[in-house]
Protein backbone atom coordinates (compact mmCIF):
# COMPACT_ATOMS: atom_id res chain seq x y z
CA UNK A 1 0.00 0.00 0.00
CA UNK A 2 3.14 2.42 -0.11
CA UNK A 3 2.35 5.54 -1.67
CA UNK A 4 -1.72 4.09 -2.35
CA UNK A 5 -2.42 7.85 -2.17
CA UNK A 6 -0.56 8.75 -5.45
CA UNK A 7 -1.87 5.87 -7.42
CA UNK A 8 -4.95 7.06 -8.72
CA UNK A 9 -7.74 5.65 -10.12
CA UNK A 10 -8.46 2.98 -8.14
CA UNK A 11 -9.38 -0.76 -9.43
CA UNK A 12 -7.94 -2.83 -12.07
CA UNK A 13 -9.61 -0.88 -14.42
CA UNK A 14 -8.92 2.50 -12.82
CA UNK A 15 -13.17 3.04 -12.82
CA UNK A 16 -12.75 4.88 -9.00
CA UNK A 17 -11.38 8.20 -9.02
CA UNK A 18 -10.56 8.35 -5.46
CA UNK A 19 -10.15 6.29 -2.43
CA UNK A 20 -13.19 8.18 -0.75
CA UNK A 21 -15.25 6.91 -3.64
CA UNK A 22 -13.76 3.83 -2.91
CA UNK A 23 -15.18 3.35 0.70
CA UNK A 24 -18.85 4.32 -0.46
CA UNK A 25 -21.53 1.34 -1.60
CA UNK A 26 -21.24 0.57 -5.33
CA UNK A 27 -24.28 2.85 -5.61
CA UNK A 28 -23.19 5.97 -4.27
CA UNK A 29 -19.83 5.56 -6.42
CA UNK A 30 -19.38 8.05 -9.69
CA UNK A 31 -21.09 6.48 -12.72
CA UNK A 32 -19.00 9.02 -14.56
CA UNK A 33 -15.89 11.72 -13.88
CA UNK A 34 -13.38 13.19 -15.96
CA UNK A 35 -9.90 11.62 -16.25
CA UNK A 36 -6.57 13.13 -16.91
CA UNK A 37 -6.28 15.92 -14.74
CA UNK A 38 -2.98 15.93 -12.78
CA UNK A 39 -4.65 17.95 -9.64
CA UNK A 40 -4.32 15.91 -6.39
CA UNK A 41 -7.14 16.21 -3.80
CA UNK A 42 -6.03 15.79 -0.92
CA UNK A 43 -9.67 15.36 0.99
CA UNK A 44 -10.97 13.07 -1.23
CA UNK A 45 -6.87 11.63 -2.17
CA UNK A 46 -7.05 11.22 -5.88
CA UNK A 47 -7.37 13.29 -8.74
CA UNK A 48 -9.93 16.28 -9.39
CA UNK A 49 -12.18 14.55 -11.59
CA UNK A 50 -14.41 17.98 -12.77
CA UNK A 51 -11.50 18.79 -14.97
CA UNK A 52 -9.61 16.69 -17.28
CA UNK A 53 -9.66 15.66 -21.40
CA UNK A 54 -11.34 12.53 -21.04
CA UNK A 55 -14.83 11.36 -19.61
CA UNK A 56 -14.95 8.04 -17.91
CA UNK A 57 -18.33 6.40 -17.94
CA UNK A 58 -18.41 2.74 -15.56
CA UNK A 59 -21.73 1.87 -17.43
CA UNK A 60 -19.86 0.34 -20.49
CA UNK A 61 -18.42 -2.39 -20.79
CA UNK A 62 -15.88 -3.29 -18.91
CA UNK A 63 -15.83 -0.10 -16.98
CA UNK A 64 -17.43 -1.43 -14.04
CA UNK A 65 -16.80 0.09 -10.33
CA UNK A 66 -18.51 -2.55 -8.46
CA UNK A 67 -16.68 -4.69 -5.81
CA UNK A 68 -14.33 -4.10 -3.79
CA UNK A 69 -16.80 -3.41 -0.60
CA UNK A 70 -14.19 -3.23 2.72
CA UNK A 71 -14.29 0.35 4.17
CA UNK A 72 -18.08 0.55 2.86
CA UNK A 73 -19.79 0.28 6.31
CA UNK A 74 -17.68 2.18 7.89
CA UNK A 75 -19.04 5.69 9.46
CA UNK A 76 -17.62 9.10 8.26
CA UNK A 77 -15.63 9.60 10.67
CA UNK A 78 -13.79 5.97 10.48
CA UNK A 79 -13.73 6.68 6.51
CA UNK A 80 -11.82 9.71 7.19
CA UNK A 81 -9.39 8.35 9.65
CA UNK A 82 -8.44 5.33 7.52
CA UNK A 83 -7.70 8.18 4.39
CA UNK A 84 -5.97 9.86 6.92
CA UNK A 85 -3.86 6.84 7.42
CA UNK A 86 -3.30 5.80 3.78
CA UNK A 87 -1.76 9.12 3.32
CA UNK A 88 0.77 9.08 5.74
CA UNK A 89 1.98 5.59 3.77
Amino acid sequence: LNGIWATAPYLHNGSVPTLWDLLQPVEQRPRQFQVGSREFDPQRVGFDTARGPSRFDTRLPGNSNSGHLFGTTLDEAQKRALLEYLKSL
